[in-house]
């Protein structure tokens, strides 16, 4: 499955905030929506693209208006930094699945048909609902994602985790 944690309206904060293993994974998954995005969108299919989830609800919010797009993809943008910065990658080295969104045609892009609204993300958070995102992307990490909780590079805990942990359903 895939998805962006939106821990944080500030997107550098999300990323410094994010566990290891979903710093690679927002890398990797969220490159996939992008593209698989635009392509639902009218950009010329190519074996070099990624094609995936097309009906994912990430993707269908992703090709749904640009807005929405560029969100995501300043989202992976940053998650892409914390993975240079965690793994002491240098500036010039690019995760290969950043480098396919990269190689996407600016002028091709303008041109695409999007079909709806700005809005928010969609939570993908199953029962974590709340009305802001972030509260619900907040509970969710906090209850479904802590077996993978590990930060590396000097990153901590996000502040907030404790007091979005419940130990029973009762406490939601």
């Amino acid at each position: 499955m895939v998805n962006a944690f939106w821990l944080d309206r500030d997107l550098d904060r999300t990323a410094r905030w994010l566990a290891d293993p979903h710093v690679l994974s927002s890398v990797f998954e969220n490159a996939m929506v992008l593209t698989t995005a635009v392509q639902l969108n009218g950009y010329p299919e190519s074996d070099d693209l990624y094609y995936t989830h097309a009906d994912h609800p990430l993707t269908r919010w992703a090709a749904a208006h640009r807005d929405n797009w560029d969100l995501l993809y300043a989202y992976t943008a940053a998650a892409h930094d914390e993975w240079r910065y965690r793994w002491d990658h240098p500036p010039e080295e690019t995760h290969g699945s950043w480098a396919t969104v990269e190689s996407l045609d600016e002028s091709l892009l303008a041109d695409l048909d999007w079909p709806g609204e700005p809005s928010d993300p969609p939570q993908v958070t199953g029962e974590w609902t709340a009305d802001d995102y972030v509260e619900a992307y907040r509970r969710y990490y906090a209850n479904e994602k802590r077996d993978v909780f590990e930060w590396s590079g000097g990153r901590s805990a996000p502040p907030w985790l404790d007091d979005y942990r419940r130990d029973s359903e009762n406490d939601m």
